[in-house]
């Protein structure tokens, strides 16, 4: 069966360009686009960046978490999905928490080849799959772009509260800490999307920078390390997926990994044993 790099190769070929050209022309596209995202959301909403509960990265219960979950089947599909839903929540600032773009956009904005053709289509498919999980819902619009409105991340199709603010009135109600957990959220960038980093990252690289960025909890220096039962644990993400997907954002200049000798929970008087320690540099 041909492989999507076998279909974008063969494209490529018929178009009579190289895949360096294409995919250097996916990528600045990419960054067009985010750039018009970028500009109707504002600098404020730019600079804020995209809020993600802990909870899809991590397991707290022993549950699959919602990231590992829309990954599973592989392939092209699982990045896809992942892609769109970060890219819904980086867009969909403000109540109803909506968005309605084509699907070209959206693909385009993911770094998709082929656009206004095969990538639409398969934005089309990750919006149903997406829906079908209830991550969104869906309102047709007949010859119109479809309404896609975030639902809550945990894929009840309850009512979309962005974290900071479920977290903060929850605390202030003096809700105990493990349902205060459940809100407790990270931010990624909006580089990710303005400097097309999204373009170039295939399903392992960005799930291990979503990890990371979980995982650092807002300290923009500081190294984290995980053993590979921990990461088993907490993650539910696949051994070869971790290496690769670590080994992807080194390959883009976006982490740095030295062996450490660390503790299991940090601290110095407990045993240690040398680990990779990774400090992700996107700021």
């Amino acid at each position: 069966m041909p492989t999507e790099a076998a279909d974008d190769a063969q494209a490529t070929r018929v178009a009579g360009g190289s895949a360096e050209d294409s995919n250097a022309a996916r990528i600045e596209l990419a960054k067009r686009v985010a750039g018009e995202f970028a500009a109707r959301l504002g600098n404020r909403r730019v600079e804020s960046g995209a809020p993600v509960r802990n909870r899809f990265v991590t397991s707290l219960e022993g549950e699959l978490p919602g990231l590992a979950s829309l990954l599973r089947g592989g392939g092209r599909g699982g990045q896809t999905r992942v892609k769109l839903f970060l890219s819904l929540l980086w867009v969909c600032t403000a109540k109803p928490y909506s968005a309605s773009f084509p699907s070209r956009a959206w693909a385009a904005l993911l770094g998709l080849e082929e656009p206004d053709a095969r990538g639409a289509r398969r934005i089309q498919e990750a919006i149903r799959d997406l829906d079908a999980r209830k991550l969104i819902s869906v309102q047709d619009r007949g010859g119109l772009p479809s309404v896609l409105t975030l639902n809550d991340e945990s894929g009840s199709s309850g009512t979309y509260v962005p974290p900071s603010e479920a977290f903060n009135a929850l605390r202030r109600s003096g809700a105990p800490p493990e349902i205060l957990a459940q809100h407790a959220y990270f931010k990624i960038p909006s580089k990710l999307w303005t400097d097309g980093i999204i373009a170039r990252l295939r399903g392992p690289g960005i799930a291990m920078l979503l990890v990371l960025l979980c995982e650092r909890r807002g300290d923009t220096t500081s190294e984290v390390w995980f053993s590979p039962d921990i990461a088993d644990q907490r993650f539910k993400l696949a051994p070869a997926t971790r290496t690769a997907g670590l080994q992807e954002l080194r390959s883009l200049g976006l982490l740095e990994t030295k062996v450490r000798p660390v503790s299991h929970d940090g601290t110095f008087i407990n045993f240690k044993r040398r680990r990779n320690a990774h400090t992700l540099l996107l700021k």
